[in-house]
């Protein structure tokens, strides 16, 4: 009987015949193990081991699969940022960021980086304008001062009983002034700044001039804000010291001493979450606007009043308290640490020129001007930093409670929706 097509000889290991039996590559003879006949695979056509033909229309069984689409299967490039592999329309879209923060909620070092942000791209402002108003003030305090108490700062230990009274009404009058300048260019800067942090966040440039009148209108109310906090905290420290004066004058010793450490802890407490509920009043009195109709929010505007920033500030915080006064620990820490080394240079570089220069009054006069220098840029980096700070909780605030994002992606981001007239209309 003749052997079936495309069946395999016995003792031969599977492999490719042409018509004609002649043997192909891979047809080794095995003499000493054949192998049974009944385990010999049948030859199918198209099957492992045998040369496939090409493919039909159709496909079937045997037939190669047709090749991997770009980018997929085995060896694909990890995804990159906007869609798998670099290709749109997979993963999530990544947030605009125009300017110094992205357009989204915040992290905690998103909020400090983007504080040194502002600082880094508007250096005119936050540094140089800062240190140039910081300079005025302190030479008109070190004038008053001079000018005011010069009899007192003069005169020997044993003539202080001598000098009139008129001399000390004089003197204190001048620290007054003092305090008070340096009160309205704080808060003069604060204004400053937060409005450049505004343009900031739309990547919008910012001049010296355009700075100064975006803050000028709310000095007054920035001011009037801080002198209504401070005679809160003022009342508040007042009240705890009556009640603990009380306990002590009827003579209960212990209610005196649990008050004041009851009272004294909470008052803390009190004042902390009060003054993180406050962070975001400054940027609302300097950046927000109020609509006139509050049905047409892109008709006239008008300014936010010192207690109602006050109660949006308390709205916007509430939930995110100790969150928030992380963020402002922080901040007022790398501040702090940042101008006292800064100081404690200058103080050190002027000793060293004033120890060059002898006991003499030019040694003096260049020790006191290289520390002064030292303050001024000390205080300057606090206040500048700090207000940087305050004025993008704001921002991110506003983001994770009424999607201010999506307004400012309008406003920055062309073809993106309808802008509206300005993205810091309050809700």
């Amino acid at each position: 009987m003749s052997e079936q097509p495309g069946q395999p000889e016995p003792g031969s290991t599977p492999g490719w015949a042409p018509p004609g039996g002649q043997p192909a590559w891979g047809t080794q003879p095995h003499p000493q193990q054949p192998p049974p006949p009944q385990q010999a695979p049948p030859q199918q056509p198209g099957g492992w081991g045998t040369q496939q033909p090409p493919p039909q229309p159709g496909g079937g069984w045997g037939t190669p699969p047709p090749p991997p689409p770009p980018h997929s299967g085995w060896g694909a490039p990890p995804p990159q940022p906007g869609g798998w592999g670099g290709q749109p329309g997979y993963g999530p879209p990544q947030a605009p960021k125009p300017g110094i923060v992205p357009l989204r909620p915040l992290g905690f070092g998103e909020i400090l980086d983007g504080a040194f942000t502002t600082i880094q791209r508007y250096p005119k402002i936050l540094l140089g304008l800062s240190a140039l108003v910081m300079t005025v003030v302190t030479a008109l305090g070190l004038v008053a001062t001079f000018v005011g108490a010069g009899d007192i700062i003069a005169a020997d230990p044993s003539q202080i009983t001598q000098i009139s009274d008129a001399s000390w009404i004089t003197f204190i009058v001048s620290i007054l002034v003092v305090v008070l300048l340096s009160f309205v260019a704080g808060y003069a800067l604060t204004g400053m700044v937060t409005a450049t942090v505004g343009r900031g966040v739309l990547g919008q440039p910012m001049t010296v001039g355009e700075a100064w009148r975006s803050a000028r209108p709310h000095i007054l109310r920035l001011f009037g804000l801080g002198l209504l906090l401070s005679a809160i905290a003022i009342v508040g420290v007042a009240v705890i010291t009556i009640l603990v004066a009380l306990a002590a004058y009827f003579e209960l010793t212990w209610l005196a001493v649990l008050l004041g450490i009851v009272l004294g802890i909470g008052g803390i407490v009190l004042f902390v979450m009060f003054t993180t509920r406050m962070v975001c009043a400054s940027a609302i009195l300097v950046l927000e606007t109020n609509p006139v109709d509050p049905n047409y929010p892109q008709g006239e505007q008008r300014k936010v009043g010192i207690v109602a920033a006050m109660k949006r500030s308390y709205g916007l915080v509430k939930g995110r308290s100790w969150r928030t006064f992380g963020l402002i620990f922080v901040a007022g820490l790398i501040a702090g640490v940042v101008s006292q080394i800064l100081q404690i240079a200058f103080l050190l570089l002027g000793t060293m020129i004033g120890l060059a220069f002898g006991q003499t009054a030019t040694g003096t006069a260049f020790t006191l001007a290289v520390s002064s220098v030292g303050a001024i840029g000390s205080a300057v980096i606090q206040l500048a930093f700090v207000a940087a700070v305050n004025a993008i909780i704001y921002v991110e605030a506003r983001m994770r409670t009424e999607g201010l994002d999506i307004e400012l992606t309008q406003a920055t981001t062309p073809g993106y929706g309808q802008p509206t007239a300005t993205p810091w209309v309050a809700r």
